[in-house]
């Protein structure tokens, strides 16, 4: 760091010099920079989910690294044969308004469930809440229809569900067998939900054979770590893709419900590109002071590098609909680093000279195509 500072800027620093520079106060400097990017945009906003009832669409996850053990005591880790010290981080995103809401860290035993139960306050009337299972409970789901909004969501695989007409538990194995057997790709039953006998909407999709196997596999090697053994009716639902939604068959066909929750892998590919450029997994032992300040500068800089991803996207997607690969063009930005740090100092080329070349770059080779059938945004954005 001393040589880079010396080669760049002409800043001559010790060792001891730059150790001093991570205290407390640098790290709630930076983390007050990121609150203030988070609130402010390159360009206007461009919704995309256009003809939707839903105001806002929220996808939210977290992403986890283990940490040094010196650390331990600031961010405890998962405990047992696993890391003594892991960070977890929080990210939502409102697909429709294109608006982070949430980017924050804290210890890793601090579960995506205290997540959820703290921040339900910020759920509006007309929201959509796409997230994995680890965010819900049935509390969570009755709080989010309480507020008058909308979620999907897989369920627990520990969770009872009952019919809602005959009151008898379901029997996924039955389900299974006779969905394959009639070749019924995906439907869906009125039930109720543990033994609060919570109503909603579940939507059962059969899984390839394939995906079946894999899914199996995995669980019957934790189910034998554990000494203990898969029940039939655990290993059906490894066959079946169990939704959750308090949306009505109106407002979402089981088909347009499918395809809405499938963006929320899209999440994975943020974290993706964050951990490819910014190497948010990579830390060596330090104190706590210099962590916290790199680990909030880093998001500084994805942020930074989220914000030009989001601005062309507009633009490329405007002009020839087509939507830009985020992993492409964080990946182009990181080799671009060192320009974008001095316009960042304003002692650069001008921005726009920069992204002009940037969007001659896009045209031709940071295009998003499609893969695995999976399911990009505008795939979707007319729901």
């Amino acid at each position: 760091m001393a040589v880079y500072h010396q080669v760049h800027y002409g800043v001559s620093l010790t060792r001891q010099a730059i150790a001093k520079k991570f205290t407390k106060q640098a790290t709630s400097f930076v983390k007050l920079l990121l609150e203030q990017l988070l609130k402010t945009n390159l360009c206007n906003s461009q919704a995309i989910f256009t003809h939707s009832e839903f105001k806002r669409i929220l996808i939210k996850d977290s992403t986890s690294n283990q940490l040094p053990d010196n650390l331990k005591d600031q961010y405890p880790g998962s405990g047992g044969s696993g890391s003594k010290a892991s960070v977890r981080i929080q990210f939502e995103y409102d697909l429709k308004n294109l608006e982070v809401l949430e980017l924050d860290s804290s210890a890793f035993n601090h579960q995506d469930i205290h997540n959820a139960k703290e921040t339900l306050n910020n759920i509006r009337k007309d929201d959509l809440i796409l997230r994995d299972m680890g965010y819900y409970s049935v509390d969570i789901l009755k709080s989010i229809q309480q507020r008058q909004a909308w979620f999907i969501s897989r369920i627990n695989p520990n969770l009872s569900v009952y019919d809602a007409e005959t009151n008898v538990l379901l029997d996924f194995t039955a389900i299974e067998e006779d969905m394959r057997k009639n070749q019924i790709y995906i439907t869906e039953k009125s039930v109720l939900l543990g033994e609060q006998k919570y109503p909603t909407r579940l939507v059962i999709e059969i899984v390839p054979d394939k995906i079946k196997q894999e899914r199996l596999r995995k669980a019957n090697k934790q189910a034998h770590k554990k000494g203990k053994k898969l029940s039939n009716e655990k290993k059906a639902r490894f066959g079946l893709n169990l939704f959750l939604t308090n949306c009505s068959s109106k407002q979402l066909s089981v088909w347009e419900l499918r395809r809405i929750y499938g963006i929320r892998w899209q999440i994975e590919l943020v974290f993706k590109a964050w951990k490819q450029n910014s190497q948010f997994h990579k830390i060596k032992k330090m104190n706590i002071h210099r962590y916290e300040f790199l680990l909030y500068a880093k998001m500084v800089w994805v942020m930074l590098n989220w914000k030009i991803y989001q601005m062309f996207d507009i633009i490329i997607y405007s002009e020839i609909r087509q939507r830009i690969s985020i992993l492409k063009l964080f990946k182009t930005l990181n080799q671009m680093k060192e320009k974008l740090k001095q316009i960042f100092r304003a002692d650069g080329d001008g921005i726009s000279n920069v992204f002009k070349v940037l969007e001659r770059i896009s045209y031709k080779h940071l295009l998003h195509q499609d893969r695995n059938n999976r399911i990009n945004w505008q795939n979707v954005e007319n729901i």
